[in-house]
């Protein structure tokens, strides 16, 4: 197949750093790579300046005269006008939008397939969650915005799901096909033992059985929760607590009541905890680490535990989330249904420390085998190839629609 010129358009791009920035970075490196012409349409993050839009593809930022700062969008009519005339000079082939909930990707794919004749492809990377009394108003016009997407992709079973609820009947004959996110297996690797032993000293570790947490300190990732969680995991396996160091990393607004857990339970005098770390900086605490909790339920496709397994690391999360998609229970991690699951799991691993490392070994092999990008990239690829045929198949039906009626 030769080479496609592709529009990718989200809000979510650099430089704020995120699970949606670092895959449209690494899908349109890979694309490039693969010999397609990948254009990152965003908004100009004025709040973020100065920054250097230093990439290998080219990135058009396109300004929006409405700036939600808490939220990092932007629309406008100057910016969609702005982008309809972009893509009557650069002639895309395909329009690949990032979450279905970016005002400006929705507003691209109106523009892309309403105006301009772009097939689009759209990728769901999160849940709904729209409270009951917004639901009404917001699933609706979501819907009717929407009508212009030929095909949808869901980042995991669980979003999947989520995405027929929430289109219903508006999904009509449109696909929907479930892709991961790819991740760069070279980046993200295993340690080398001097690696893993240089990383555990920079934390000023010994012998201990590290647990980590990495992530926002949200009500929904239940970071809060984890203190409680690991003084009756280490009650229950009777594991010496000197044995064990807990290292959280992040902020955000349940912070505070991780803080007083940490204090109330005791667990904080075996606790090290940081504030955000550069992606960049990631890599030697995973390697540091044995074990990496993931309580959150609503977790699409939760990017750090693509990470973790990556990196040979055994995880222990919920399987409600999307993690149900990566993790094998029992051969390359554990899932819980519960919180008093996820104490049973935390047990267990600290139990059996001698297995902990083999699930992480499992872990990686099935990454290699599901996950990389010399998988995930072919697949989306070929999703593209199979909406440009169709969407030339009813574009032709339609013209012979119109001739038929003109004849009469």
């Amino acid at each position: 197949m030769e080479g496609l010129k592709i529009a990718i358009a989200t809000d979510w791009f650099y430089p704020k750093v995120g699970g949606i920035e670092s895959h449209v970075d690494e899908l349109a490196r890979n694309l490039l790579y693969m010999g397609h012409e990948p254009h990152v349409i965003t908004h100009d993050y004025r709040y973020m300046k100065p920054y250097v839009d230093d990439f290998p593809y080219s990135v058009k930022r396109f300004p929006g005269f409405f700036y939600f700062r808490e939220y990092h969008v932007s629309t406008g009519v100057e910016q969609l006008w702005d982008i309809n005339e972009f893509y009557k000079r650069e002639g895309f082939d395909i329009t690949h939008v990032h979450s279905i909930y970016s005002p400006l990707a929705v507003a691209t794919s109106a523009v892309s397939g309403g105006i301009r004749g772009v097939p689009v492809v759209a990728t769901n990377h999160s849940f709904y969650g729209a409270p009951t009394y917004v639901d009404v108003t917001l699933g609706k016009l979501l819907r009717k915005n929407l009508d212009k997407v030929d095909t949808f992709i869901a980042v995991s079973r669980p979003v999947a799901r989520d995405t027929r609820r929430l289109l219903g009947k508006e999904l009509r004959d449109r696909r929907l096909i479930v892709i991961p996110n790819g991740i760069d297996t070279h980046r993200w690797r295993p340690p080398e033992p001097e690696e893993r032993e240089r990383a555990r000293r920079s934390l000023g570790l010994r012998d201990e059985m590290v647990v980590l947490y990495l992530g926002r300190m949200t009500e929904r990732k239940g970071a809060h929760r984890i203190p409680i969680m690991l003084k009756e995991a280490i009650e229950k396996s009777g594991v010496s607590r000197r044995k064990i160091r807990l290292v959280l990393v992040g902020n955000g607004p349940m912070r505070p009541v991780l803080e007083k857990n940490l204090r109330k339970t005791g667990i904080g005098e075996i606790s090290e905890l940081y504030d955000f770390v550069e992606r960049g900086r990631l890599l030697p605490l995973y390697w540091a680490s044995d074990v990496v909790l993931m309580p959150g339920i609503l977790e699409a496709f939760p990017v750090v535990g693509l990470e973790a397994m990556a990196t040979g690391r055994m995880v222990i999360g919920r399987n409600e989330s999307g993690l149900s998609d990566m993790v094998v229970n029992g051969i390359t991690g554990l899932l819980a249904e519960s919180e008093e699951g996820m104490v049973d799991r935390i047990s267990w691993a600290l139990s059996n420390p001698e297995l902990v490392p083999k699930m992480g070994e499992m872990g990686r092999k099935v990454v290699e085998e599901k996950f990389s990008w010399d998988s995930v990239l072919p697949r989306i690829v070929r999703v593209y190839k199979l909406t440009i045929d169709y969407y030339g198949d009813v574009d032709r039906r339609y013209r012979f629609y119109r001739l038929v009626r003109g004849l009469k």
